[in-house]
């Protein structure tokens, strides 16, 4: 039975990164990235898709359900919540099922005065202010009604500092929170039962996201608010809820959003994955969590990923520090699953080495001995300190050379005008789209 087709849109952001990367070995589901723009889905996606019309703009829904059939797509992942809200209002005119909460859910958790008046009286709910004047102490804080990341929100000193607010009328006022702040993933199944809370620490904060997060114990305070939400809104699949403590401790509500958070990959180091569950229960496949116990610390920061425009058939490749590492004791793990990746590329791969000549050790010994398989390379090629790798190199468009040595990558470079790379920029070759 062939893969079912699963669209993440938009595809650009870091949680649809995310959500691309652990469903990527899936035996049941194909993932599609789709976006309006070229952007980072192109590196970890074997199939993306960077032209489609914006949400907002009038052609988008035309074009988005053109897109669905065309591609055979089953399911579609939002991944912000404007996504969320606009896909599930139009579900009946799509073609391919929504796989979020029901429009009206979405609706409620894009606005925070919603979803406060839904809540009202709740005794995790902030205290809320209509107007400047109703404030009577001070500081307060104020966010955009459909605001996220933390774009737009401020804290509120004094009453004078309502002057530099824009657009106050589109603004949440409300009690400011100065304790610690949690994100906590959750996941309800269509029946309505509740099958995963996990609380994290957001530590580190940059531009709204979590930068450094830790999990730590769902305890009974976290459970009693959670399943309170659940009880009273409809959620179907993964949502999450932001809480922070207020000056006695008590944890109160900031929002909720039914779309995946940046940091929701703690989950994920849990072995709980989320967009997996998402896609099995909306298919209607068992869905249930099996979550590990540890803590888990999650920091993020850039990474590079790099496409080269040098199509290649053939890598030459040394041994000795370059696929083993600190004096032959070890592989170079690293290398290895660029190996393998060339394996399944069919991309012939020749080892050039002087091991046995300069380690007085049988290459077949050492092989052994770090359980690394022959058959890994399509040629073995065992040269003496009176050989050089030039002459067992056939110079071709097609081929590349990888060698710890500079002066063996000069040597090739200069005679057999072929591509050359050390160890240490093997990052360049990796393709992170394959699974």
């Amino acid at each position: 039975m062939g893969k079912v087709n699963v669209l993440v849109f938009p595809g650009a952001g870091y949680p649809a990164i995310e959500i691309c990367t652990y469903l990527k070995h899936s035996m049941r589901f194909h993932v599609i990235a789709a976006s309006s723009y070229p952007n980072h889905s192109e590196f970890v996606c074997t199939e993306t898709i960077t032209d489609l019309p914006f949400i907002t703009d009038p052609t988008f829904f035309d074009a988005f359900n053109n897109l669905l059939q065309q591609r055979n797509i089953s399911y579609v992942i939002p991944t912000d919540e404007t996504s969320a809200m606009l896909l599930s209002k139009e579900q009946a005119n799509l073609s391919a099922t929504i796989v979020s909460s029901p429009y009206e859910t979405a609706l409620l958790c894009r606005h925070k005065k919603l979803t406060y008046e839904r809540l009202a009286g709740k005794p995790y709910l902030p205290r809320v202010y209509s107007v400047p004047a109703e404030v009577s102490a001070y500081p307060v804080f104020v966010k955009p009604d459909d605001g996220q990341g933390g774009r737009g929100a401020q804290i509120i000193k004094s009453p004078t500092d309502f002057c530099g607010v824009a657009e106050l009328s589109r603004m949440v006022i409300c009690e400011y929170l100065p304790g610690e702040e949690y994100t906590v993933d959750c996941f309800t199944r269509g029946d309505g039962k509740l099958l995963f809370c996990n609380p994290r620490i957001r530590a580190r904060i940059m531009n709204g996201i979590t930068a450094r997060g830790q999990n730590v114990p769902c305890t009974e305070e976290f459970l009693t608010i959670v399943r309170d939400l659940n009880n009273e809104i409809k959620f179907h699949g993964y949502w999450f809820v932001q809480l922070k403590r207020d000056t006695l401790g008590a944890l109160k509500l900031m929002e909720i959003c039914t779309r995946f958070a940046g940091s929701f990959g703690i989950s994920q180091a849990l072995g709980v994955n989320l967009p997996l569950m998402a896609l099995c229960d909306f298919a209607g496949l068992p869905c249930e969590a099996i979550a590990n116990r540890y803590k888990v610390i999650c920091d993020k920061t850039y990474i590079d990923r790099y496409f080269l425009d040098i199509p290649y058939d053939h890598v030459y490749i040394d041994y000795d520090d370059t696929v083993t590492a600190e004096n032959g004791t070890r592989v170079n793990a690293y290398i290895l699953a660029f190996l393998y990746q060339c394996r399944a590329k069919d991309i012939r791969v020749t080892l050039l080495t002087r091991h046995t000549d300069t380690y007085q050790e049988p290459l077949a010994d050492s092989m052994q001995r770090l359980s690394l398989c022959p058959t890994l390379f399509q040629e073995i090629v065992e040269l003496t300190w009176r050989e050089t790798k030039t002459e067992h190199i056939a110079a071709s468009e097609g081929s590349i050379f990888i060698d710890n040595s500079f002066s063996e990558r000069k040597a090739i470079a200069e005679n057999c005008h072929i591509p050359v790379f050390d160890v240490d920029n093997i990052d360049c070759l990796f393709d992170w789209r394959e699974p």
